[in-house]
């Protein structure tokens, strides 16, 4: 069985022999894979455990755990049997203080252990020119995590304490680096850490993509400061954007039009205040905009008078100063503006320090959905959220072990000559299909049986699954 719990044979009573039992295979294919080939735990945990010989073991438990069933650290002694600790290295299953250390010892030695995964995916040439950055938050469950904090929710759990996390990927699809901040820092304060601990592994000249939420003139200039380029999205306000649409509007005949994804799209270029800014206008996002705002506005004006708040006074110059129009009530109906509505739809200005094609820009921005996947893939798939731990340091470990579980399975599709299912969910089922099942006969030696062998797991991992084949097997029979 798959889910890796013994069968106990009714007819005996169990004292003289060791139970049958199976185990999910596929998280440990990966992991020996993604070892032999190079050394990611070798390199990334030696001597960080100290005195404790199975600390390895543990990490790479922790992590097929997050490949496979992701049950919480609590409950996976009751989840896995000793057979698949084993093959992960360890002499038999550790007990929980143990595993509960090793995430533990990740967090104290957070830094280092962060700085020798840089140094691995530098020395193999895994390190992408164009880096995509992106934050999110996760909630906790309890109240007296060091890291936890009160702010904005992605998960839209307001009324639990959040943990926010940033993360660096390249388009390539290998994360580069992981921060940890408490949960009510925000992301322009947020990447200013990240920026610390990608500075020491992305080369020279590198594109560093980001959204509005981090872009501040002072994150610009510390991109700039070391030696490397940025792309981001302004802010979308009225009074920042309506000088770059007239902008705009006045210079059409230097426009770039071009089509991605059946959307088609014009742009203008603009050298401002020491960097480019690529205007562009799509017709078939205003429409959609302009959709999603009058249903908008039409649910609000159900809800009562809460929509007159939003409505600006009008105002008009006199003698004696400006006169403000202030709304009474009366008793003939007439039409309310869409307050909603800013003259923006269908507008958006991305700005960079390199100047190059405006679809080119796009394209590149657009691809930020890459680092969107990813934190997705922690969340959920790897099901990061929510974290169960209170010590500062243990929650610091368990993030870094969903990081280098979601780095293993990115890596293989890497590796892999054929393609992979994109969607984690799905290839985790894959991954869980994959059975190796322990026999251990009353009067003989334990042989193992590998099966559900799918065209789809020979895709992921090729002949290397055979190496978990029982050799043995046709010598007996």
């Amino acid at each position: 069985m798959p889910n890796g719990k013994r069968d106990r044979d009714p007819s005996l009573d169990g004292s003289h022999m060791t139970e049958n039992t199976s185990i999910p295979l596929g998280g440990v294919v990966m992991i020996e894979q993604v070892e032999k080939q190079y050394g990611v735990f070798s390199h990334v945990f030696s001597s960080i455990g100290g005195r404790v010989s199975d600390f390895i073991g543990c990490v790479k438990i922790h992590v097929c755990n997050r490949l496979t069933h992701g049950v919480s650290t609590h409950q996976i002694l009751e989840q896995y049997s000793s057979e698949l600790a084993t093959l992960l290295g360890t002499k038999a299953m550790p007990s929980e203080r143990s595993l509960y250390r090793a995430l533990e010892k990740i967090g104290k030695s957070f830094p280092v252990v962060m700085a020798r995964y840089q140094d691995l995916i530098t020395k193999y040439n895994l390190v992408d020119s164009k880096e995509l950055l992106d934050f999110s938050s996760t909630y906790l469950e309890g109240s007296k995590a060091d890291l936890g904090m009160y702010g904005y929710s992605s998960d839209k759990r307001p009324d639990k304490l959040q943990i926010k996390f940033g993360i660096a990927t390249g388009i390539n699809g290998i994360p580069t680096a992981l921060t940890i901040q408490k949960g009510n820092v925000q992301d322009k304060i947020h990447l200013k850490q990240l920026l610390k601990v990608i500075s020491n592994v992305v080369e020279k000249n590198s594109l560093l993509i980001f959204d509005a939420g981090a872009n501040t003139k002072s994150n610009k200039r510390e991109i700039r400061d070391i030696e490397c380029h940025y792309l981001t999205l302004k802010s979308k306000k009225v009074g920042s954007y309506i000088p770059h649409i007239r902008y705009f509007a006045e210079n059409w005949d230097s426009r770039t039009e071009f089509r991605i994804n059946e959307r088609s799209y014009t742009c203008v270029k603009r050298r401002y205040d020491g960097e480019i800014l690529y205007i562009y206008y799509c017709s078939e996002l205003e429409e959609f905009q302009l959709n999603a705002k009058c249903q908008k506005f039409e649910k609000q004006k159900k809800k009562g008078n809460k929509i007159l708040t939003k409505r600006k006074n009008q105002t008009y110059p006199s003698d004696k100063g400006w006169v403000e129009l202030i709304p009474h009530l009366q008793k003939t109906l007439s039409t309310i503006d869409n307050v909603y509505i800013t003259g923006l739809e269908g507008f958006f200005i991305l700005e960079s320090s390199i100047d190059d094609d405006p679809e080119k820009i796009l394209k590149l921005y657009k691809d930020r959905d890459k680092a969107e996947k990813f934190i997705r893939a922690l969340k959920e798939g790897l099901e990061l959220r929510p974290v169960r731990h209170w010590n500062k340091y243990t929650v610091i470990g368990i993030f870094f072990v969903c990081f280098l579980a979601n780095f293993l399975m990115n890596l293989t599709h890497l590796m892999s000559k054929a393609k992979i299912l994109k969607n984690l969910k799905l290839l985790k089922k894959s991954l869980m299909n994959l059975t190796l099942t322990f026999v251990y006969p009353p009067n003989g030696f334990r042989f193992t049986i590998l099966s559900n062998v799918s065209p789809q797991i020979l895709d992921i991992f090729g002949d290397f699954v055979r190496k978990f084949e029982d050799k043995s097997l046709d010598l007996r029979w």
